[in-house]
């Protein structure tokens, strides 16, 4: 499953420092200003999360076609990372995970309230419609990821390596850390090695947006009626809206995972040739 806490988290740190009076942010310090919020507080939800993080990602590999291994659910996914790397095998890929918030959640929350007028126009935030208020927040979110794919992507490598350690098909993980990363998948790979499983990553980022941005806005106006705007409030909002995040974004979540981490076969095809090619064999093989 998404990592549903973590969605809670980042949505309350999130969509708080995103809330500035009076909308959007006016002017270059005003800007600066609220970029510096959404990304510190989104990088320290991030921080404090990552041990679900990882445990999702791992969860979501362990169907690939190379697997192999016994399947763990979520404790015991957890368990064995630490078993078999750890306490520190929990935070495998921090770094860059932390990284991404600095254009991704930065931009999709500066960006939500411009992209948001053109949708919704003049209207107050409370009465924007609610089509336009998803168009606007996939938008935001579909454009930050685009920014970020690099660093989602050497995040996903770094989680995924201890699994293959252990499992004796690397002597040890292939990146020292973010910068490392970077120099070997540039020199290996080139430019377009960092765009690997893009698609399906901005199809999640958008997703993910609709629910937790939208779903927001849109339980808040239910529940402020009864609660008051204070902290009760935006905790069940933000639960609302992890909630659908979670549920609309898994299957592409899964595919960006596997095609991110993706190593050839033996006849050297890929596993996966896409977003649609992915979901077909995880439906054929394990399912919906």
């Amino acid at each position: 499953l998404r990592s549903f806490e973590k969605r809670i988290t980042d949505a309350i740190f999130m969509v708080k420092a995103a809330a500035m009076p009076g909308g959007e942010a006016k002017g270059p310090l005003a800007i600066l200003h609220k970029f510096c919020l959404t990304g510190t507080a989104s990088m320290a939800a991030e921080g404090f999360t990552f041990p679900i993080d990882i445990t999702k990602t791992r969860l979501q590999l362990q169907g690939q076609a190379d697997f192999t291994g016994t399947k763990f659910g979520f404790g015991g996914m957890m368990a064995n990372i630490m078993k078999t790397e750890g306490f520190a095998g929990l935070y495998a890929g921090v770094t860059p995970a932390v990284a991404r918030h600095i254009p991704y959640t930065g931009f999709r929350a500066i960006g939500y309230e411009y992209i948001r007028g053109f949708f919704c126009g003049d209207k107050p935030k409370d009465q924007a419609p609610l089509l336009a208020k998803m168009a606007a927040g996939m938008t935001a979110g579909g454009i930050g990821q685009a920014i970020a794919v690099p660093c989602d992507l050497i995040k996903v490598r770094m989680q995924g390596d201890g699994r293959l350690v252990a499992a004796g098909k690397l002597d040890k993980p292939r990146y020292t850390g973010l910068f490392d990363a970077f120099a070997k998948i540039k020199a290996a790979e080139g430019m377009g090695g960092f765009y690997a499983g893009c698609a399906p990553a901005i199809q999640r980022a958008a997703l993910v947006n609709l629910g937790e941005l939208t779903t927001y806005d849109s339980a808040k106006k239910a529940i402020v009626v009864y609660t008051g705007d204070n902290l009760l409030c935006h905790l069940c909002s933000a639960i609302c809206s992890g909630f659908v995040a979670s549920l609309c974004s898994t299957p592409a979540d899964v595919a960006k995972s596997r095609i991110m981490a993706q190593a050839a076969l033996p006849d050297g095809t890929m596993p996966y040739n896409g977003t649609l090619d992915c979901w077909r064999k995880v439906v054929a093989n394990e399912g919906p």
